[in-house]
This record gives structure tokens, sequence and C-alpha cells, in this order.
């Protein structure tokens, strides 16, 4: 896995082997960051399920200022850590925490935080793409115009504009869907 673009083009980042992680293809990462950048200037970044952090990474290479990754599996978030090292990025960039999701967005509320940029990139076995999109608008987590970016089984989410999102992008790649919001 590398970063496609920006100040770390081409580093290699550090992944977790076996099936624990389910990193997003380059192909697709190159086809999202094309849709919603594909460079920033100092935008925040939430990564719920972080796994190798490898989407946080490449936001922050193409201009994103500050990320939040939050990783419940022990071993990602070493992995996340090492990378975070390897790219040499601050805590004042790179905030990791190792915790459930629903602590991450408990947390990130308590600190009145909110993102310009979110990716939803949950184990495929859990469905939760529709709480999770309702949790960020509700928790007021997320300002007018954030992409929302889910990663998912396909045919597991069903894609809908609402009120408080506009459908920016609906694709598959293989047994995967991603879809890409934007809020109103």
């Amino acid at each position: 896995m590398r970063i496609i673009t920006g100040k770390f083009k081409s580093r290699k980042l550090n992944t977790l082997p076996g099936p624990t992680t389910r990193p997003m293809t380059d192909r697709m990462k190159e086809s999202v960051f094309n849709i919603i950048g594909p460079y920033f200037q100092g935008e925040t970044v939430l990564d719920l399920f972080g796994g190798s952090g490898a989407l946080s990474f490449e936001a922050i290479s193409r201009g994103a200022s500050f990320t939040v990754i939050v990783e419940k599996d022990y071993k990602a978030y070493q992995i996340i850590q090492s990378n975070q090292k390897l790219l040499k990025l601050t805590r004042e960039e790179v905030l990791t925490l190792h915790m459930d999701y629903r602590d991450g967005i408990k947390y990130v509320k308590s600190k009145d935080m909110q993102f310009d940029l979110v990716f939803l990139d949950p184990p495929y076995r859990m469905h939760i793409i529709n709480e999770l999109l309702e949790t960020l608008l509700k928790e007021n987590l997320v300002k007018k115009n954030t992409y929302i970016i889910c990663h998912y089984e396909k045919n597991s989410h069903t894609p809908q504009e609402t009120d408080s999102l506009k459908l920016v992008r609906n694709y598959n790649h293989g047994n995967s869907e991603i879809c890409i919001y934007q809020v109103n």
C-alpha cells in the first residue's frame, strides 16, 4: 500500500497482514480522491475505522491539516502509529485513538470537533452506514459541505439523498461499493 500523491507521494505504508483489515485499493482510493479533492487546504478529517490509516495519511499528504483516526483493533492501532512515525507526523497533525467507533464519536463530540472530511469504512459484517450517517449529523460532527466517504460490502447499503445529505457519487469495485455524500 502506498500514498498516491502529495507531499508523501509514493511512500509505502505498513499494513496489517491477514484478514483483520480490508484496505481500500489504490485504484479505489484514487477514484475517491479525484472526486473529493484532489488536493486540500487545511481540512480536518475523521476516520472512524482506521485500519492502516491509509485514507487519513493520503488526505494529509494532499493538504489536510489534521486527522483523528479511530481504531479498535490493537494491532491495527499499532500499524497506524508506525505509519505516523514513518511519515514523521506529529500529534498536532494525527490523533490516533485506540477505541471503539462509538467511544471515538463520544470523544470528538466532547472536544467539540467538527470535520470537513469523514471516512466510514467499517468491517463488512457490521452493516452500520445508515446509523453512522445519522449519528454524524445528529451529533453535529460535520460542517456544511463536508464529504462523507462510505466503503461497504456491495448491496449492504442503499445510497439515498436526504434533506441533509446530497449523493455525489456511488459506484462499485468487485464485491465492495463506495458512496460519497456531501452535507447540505
